[in-house]
């Protein structure tokens, strides 16, 4: 069970202060690229944007890891379970730096 919900909780942790704004632009803390380090309201908005699809993937995870039986019992179940925990951080990551590209092209096609 601790498998299950200890990288849940430590990603939504990680996530609350990006989510609620508490995060200024910086090197180490956040979702750092370029053109969001840059621009401190399109960091704003991409860290908001990472924050919701890391607490969605976890959230999603825990829901499919309960719901099939062999990814939180059996032999292999230590180690299903953190493979499906880190394809979600790595799909929710992918979603976010599309999103991100996706608007900051889009802001310089209107200048």
């Amino acid at each position: 069970m601790f498998v299950l919900l200890c990288i849940p909780i430590i990603t939504t942790l990680y996530a609350l202060p990006l989510v609620f704004g508490w995060v200024a632009p910086n090197r180490f803390y956040g979702f750092r690229h370029p053109r969001t380090r840059a621009n401190p309201g399109l960091w704003r908005r991409a860290n908001r944007i990472a924050g919701i699809h890391l607490i969605a993937a976890m959230a999603l995870c825990v829901g499919i890891e309960f719901a099939v039986p062999s990814l939180h019992r059996g032999t292999g179940a230590h180690v299903a379970a953190p493979l499906v925990q880190i394809s979600g951080l790595i799909i929710a990551n992918a979603l976010t730096l599309l999103r991100v590209l996706r608007m900051s092209s889009m802001r310089g096609q209107r200048r």
